[in-house]
């Protein structure tokens, strides 16, 4: 292996290798959608105060979802009325708070917050930033019926586990499948059920060095009024993050805060209905992740694209990225099918310029000006100008049949002369010139023949650059273009016959084998 052939292999994987790991993380890890217009889900959230006050000190703290650079939330917004509010971050487990206050309030009063939040799985991971309580060992019990019940259990639990993941199952185990042991029965706390149970757990996986935490939130399943609290665990065991639920595990869930704690501490109000309510909406895939960065978790791939761009900016980029497109499927057909084609990246540029006529319009136009364009040149060849005056003369000629056919459809109230203005002028002069040396070269078979041969990879070309699926991979992930380079890499070391070669020497190949 040749050392030219050993640094085309090496740069045209680590090209590809670049390339793929870029589109991966930004699928997997960041959410963004594989094919256009694809949507998510997104619900909006709102927890709804309503109490009496009775013009004494009022004082309500309020469970939040953590701040907006760590969780998938998207907008907030708070209704307070006559109350003064603050926001508060808890130091330990990193909850947030909402406190309402207000010195002498009367009368009937609603308080609200609301906000537009995307769901979490099982395949979301707690992030870099996910806090849990610092917890040693289990301190000393002055219950000795509790210590004792705590040392039997732990001592058990050691005995029969491995590793971290194993002690967590084993643990949950004993706590919700079938009927408490006395050891079990005896250290639950006082909290209802099932945070009692979940409250255990964390603690003594704490204290066994696993991080652990109570998670308070809500199932995404369905729109409700009055959704639910829910309650589960999450742990870190062996590097990787896990949760427990109680009842079978939702699709989706949102959790507000961590820890035992009730959702609203209120002081100084009477009859207090706190509810949650759920309402699910959609949004393209594409534009939330762009904004929430998948996971929530800020990276610097959110800004390996295009989007930030000013919108007459990325127009043109949406239609710039999709000519690598077309040029590694002309390398293709001419590598490896063995096409004919006039000039090198000619058909790709004539299948651009279909756009601005649709794909049969364009191939009528281009064949009856191209047409028309050889004629004129056919002509001018009499007269014995010099090339770049023939040229102009070619130019303006083609302006006047543009006009003359913009005219003609105007007249008969056809739509296709509206977009012959933006066909590229200069495209189909160059298109002619270099037919008609061609004709003269060699001849006019031959010309036919490349002419030919430039329409159908551009059509071809025109085909794959519009398609909404190219159009949105090519813009969403310009790392793409690595890929496509390391493709153009690997065909360029192609040196065996083509398609085309081998049906021309066929003949040849049966003479060989019968001989």
């Amino acid at each position: 292996m040749g050392s030219s052939l050993r640094q085309s292999l090496l740069f045209a994987w680590v090209l590809a290798a670049s390339g793929l790991l870029i589109i991966y993380t930004k699928i997997v890890q960041l959410d963004y959608p594989v094919f256009p217009d694809t949507e998510r889900t997104i619900w909006d959230f709102e927890t709804y105060l309503e109490f009496d006050a009775n013009n004494e000190p009022a004082r309500l703290e309020v469970f939040i979802p953590t701040a907006k650079n760590e969780r998938n939330i998207l907008e907030e917004e708070f209704y307070n009325g006559a109350f003064g509010l603050s926001l508060t971050t808890e130091e330990g487990l990193a909850n947030r708070k909402a406190v309402w206050t207000h010195r002498f309030p009367d009368n009937k009063k609603v308080l609200r917050y609301r906000a537009q939040i995307v769901g979490e799985n099982r395949r979301s991971d707690f992030g870099e930033n996910a806090r849990f309580e610092r917890r040693g060992p289990i301190g000393p019990i002055a219950d000795p019926v509790k210590r004792q019940a705590l040392q039997v259990w732990q001592g058990r639990l050691n005995r029969l586990t491995a590793d971290d993941r194993s002690y967590a199952l084993m643990a949950l185990s004993d706590l919700f499948a079938g009927q408490l042991s006395d050891e079990v029965q005896s250290l639950l706390p006082d909290l209802p059920e099932p945070v009692n149970r979940l409250a255990l757990a964390a603690e003594v996986l704490s204290s066994q060095g696993i991080q652990a935490r109570v998670a308070n939130g809500v199932y995404l399943t369905e729109a409700r009024r009055r959704a639910e609290i829910q309650h589960w665990l999450e742990y870190r065991a062996d590097g990787r993050d896990f949760r427990y639920f109680v009842d079978d595990e939702p699709p989706s869930f949102f959790p507000i805060w961590y820890g035992t704690d009730r959702l609203v501490d209120a002081r100084g109000v009477r009859g207090l209905d706190a509810q949650i309510a759920l309402r699910s909406g959609s949004r393209l895939a594409q534009e939330l992740a762009q904004q929430t960065g998948g996971s929530g978790q800020p990276s610097p791939l959110v800004n390996f694209g295009f989007q930030e761009l000013p919108l007459t900016t990325q127009l043109v980029y949406k239609v710039l990225v999709t000519i690598p497109i077309g040029i590694t499927l002309l390398v293709f057909l001419r590598q490896f099918v063995g096409i004919s084609t006039l000039g090198t990246f000619m058909p790709v540029l004539i299948g651009i310029s279909f756009r601005e006529t649709a794909l049969l319009n364009g191939i009528i136009l281009f064949t009856v000006l191209v047409g028309l364009g050889l004629m004129m040149r056919v002509y001018l060849e009499k007269l014995q100008l010099l090339l770049v005056p023939r040229l102009a003369v070619v130019l303006i000629f083609i302006v006047i049949c543009m006009s003359a056919i913009t005219l003609l459809m105007n007249e008969s109230n056809r739509s296709i002369g509206l977009s012959v203005s933006l066909f590229p002028m200069v495209i189909l002069t160059m298109t002619i010139e270099r037919m008609s040396i061609v004709w003269e070269e060699y001849s006019g078979t031959e010309a036919l023949k490349q002419g030919a041969g430039s329409l159908v990879v551009a059509s071809i070309c025109y085909l794959v650059m519009t398609n909404n699926l190219v159009e949105h991979i090519m813009f969403t992930f310009p790392e793409t273009l690595f890929i496509l380079m390391a493709i153009c890499l690997l065909m360029g070391r192609y040196t065996g016959l083509r398609l085309s070669e081998i049906w021309r020497f066929r003949h040849m190949a049966q003479q060989k084998q019968s001989a």
